[in-house]
């Protein structure tokens, strides 16, 4: 238990189990000494087993460091394709369709608002001189919220795309599709 009396997140875990909490969570490349100190365990050997384990099963990429020795990063493709798997799970096509409206409304609103055609046209304008800071702040701030918007746009087209094929992979005894089961089992 600590201080504040709730347990720490490695009470309950193995050495091998926080390793993988660890290593499904990265969001780059890191080294084998350094998921084993994040996984506050004492075997580099069990931590460097672990994530060529996780290789293995396509969890995560080995890369070749700058140094020259292996790095784990995760597997890009694999999320996205939880992604949207997660997305036919969890929503109807027609809240994936609205959704998709709901972020081309705000990117219309953008468009309206700065007088332009599309983000790079948008940041472009950063150096506009007649711009103060707080302004140019502002555009910055739209303009990761716009980016990360087409990124949300173009992974529920996708979802869309692949709505039906993937419901027609868990069809009920019937023949019909049965959006109640998970795609992910």
């Amino acid at each position: 238990m600590t201080e504040s009396g709730l347990g720490s997140w490695t009470d309950d875990l193995s050495a091998r189990e926080r390793v993988r909490q660890i290593a499904t969570t990265l969001t780059e490349d890191r080294s084998v000494e350094w998921v084993r100190k994040e996984a506050q365990i004492s075997s580099w050997q069990t931590a460097k087993d672990e994530l060529e384990m996780l290789v293995e099963f396509g969890q995560l990429q080995a890369v070749e460091g700058d140094d020259g020795n292996r790095r784990y990063a995760p597997n890009y493709q694999l999320r996205y394709f939880n992604e949207i798997t997660e997305l036919i799970n969890t929503h109807t096509r027609e809240e994936l369709r609205e959704e998709i409206a709901t972020i081309q409304a705000d990117i219309d609103e953008w468009k309206h608002e700065f007088a332009v055609e599309s983000s790079d046209e948008l940041e472009s304008t950063l150096t506009n001189d007649d711009l103060n800071s707080e302004a140019v702040r502002h555009r910055n701030r739209v303009l990761r919220q716009w980016e990360h918007s087409e990124d949300n746009k173009r992974l529920l087209a996708h979802a869309l795309e692949l709505y039906d094929d993937a419901r027609e992979l868990y069809s009920g005894e019937d023949g019909s599709s049965n959006s109640s089961i998970p795609l992910s089992q």
